[in-house]
């Protein structure tokens, strides 16, 4: 005889282990002194280094948001902004030549915004 699954439900668990699992994905509320202590520390660690190429960091901070670097680039390459998560090989040679075009003046403009920072 097969056995049941209703044995094993979370409705016969206790609830004190669902609501302690529950607590922990609460989320920090604004203004937290222990998240602000964690941001100002991992700023402070940030601020001691001292790295001889830029790229690296710049190549991270393009790719914490893709769409709207991508978007960015198309509309200063003059496209449609909404052909953001069109693969590259869909566009053609021109529009590929103005892409890297418009990608390199925003790394430069990014690059000047960083020193000047």
């Amino acid at each position: 005889m097969p056995a049941s699954l209703i044995d094993n439900h979370l409705s016969f668990q206790p609830a004190a282990e669902i609501l302690a699992a529950r607590a922990k994905d609460v989320p920090t509320p604004p203004g937290a002194e222990h998240a602000r202590a964690a941001i100002a520390e991992a700023k402070a660690s940030l601020r001691s280094i001292k790295p001889r190429n830029m790229a690296p960091f710049i190549a991270q901070a393009w790719g914490l948001s893709p769409r709207g670097a991508r978007r960015s680039v198309l509309i200063a390459a003059g496209m449609d902004a909404d052909r953001w998560e069109s693969p590259i090989h869909s566009f053609t040679e021109e529009e590929r030549i103005e892409l890297r075009a418009a990608t390199s003046a925003a790394i430069r403009v990014y690059e000047r915004l960083l020193n000047a920072i």
